[in-house]
């Protein structure tokens, strides 16, 4: 996988045996590239391109940008989606489908009993194992995890329920320690996740990290 900007000359390969790494101390173009980020992780036009295997693919579903570290929040609304989604799916499995039938009844049937008292007869006419799922509000267990290891555990839920995504990381480097990214970029190059540090600041250089640098006066080494 590699990732371009229509103002930097560097080309940014991504995975391959490390993480990359894109220091960019100029601060108006700093700002540009964070915003085309988002931008174009809504869908919308920007200045990056994503291509695999040399073609371009779609950034907005190859791509999940990272700001906000502390709190780092695990379950996001577009993580919860996908589970919901995950869930709907497993219980229309044939080894589910009976049990979620039996369900699905027993709630129309204590929804009835419900009413028994009211001056009027009611019917469910919309009975489904989604809203029931998504009014049980399941969510991510992140008890008794380090900020680093909620990161990492989001990574690999997005893998799972979704698919391979690059993982845009701005400015991490401020909120862990050398030692805590060292541990978290090996991690990220033992399982193949596609990694970008963005950072706006140069820290000493990390172990499996692979730097580009774009200073203040623009000029890339």
């Amino acid at each position: 996988m590699k990732l371009v900007y229509k103002n930097v000359g560097h080309v940014l390969q991504l995975g391959g045996g490390s993480v990359a790494e894109l220091v960019v101390e100029n601060k108006k173009l700093f700002c540009q590239m964070v915003g085309d980020l988002f931008t174009q992780a809504e869908g919308l036009s920007g200045g990056f391109v994503l291509s695999l295997s040399d073609k371009p693919i779609e950034i907005s579903k190859n791509i999940d940008v990272i700001v906000q570290f502390s709190p780092f929040q695990l379950n996001k609304k577009s993580l919860l989606t996908k589970l919901h989604s995950a869930l709907e799916q497993n219980a229309m499995k044939a080894e589910n489908y009976l049990k979620t039938g039996e369900l699905l009844s027993s709630l129309e049937a204590f929804v009835t009993e419900l009413a028994e008292d009211l001056p009027f007869e009611i019917r469910c006419q919309k009975v489904a194992i989604g809203p029931v799922l998504r009014a049980l509000a399941p969510e991510v267990d992140e008890d008794e995890k380090s900020t680093l290891e909620k990161v990492f555990h989001y990574m690999e839920i997005v893998r799972e329920l979704d698919r391979d995504r690059l993982f845009v990381m701005v400015n991490m480097r401020s909120y862990f320690s050398d030692e805590d990214m060292e541990r978290f970029t090996e991690s990220a190059v033992l399982h193949d996740f596609k990694t970008l540090l963005l950072e706006s600041v140069s820290f000493p250089r990390l172990h499996n990290v692979k730097r580009y640098t774009v200073d203040e006066d623009l000029c890339e080494f």
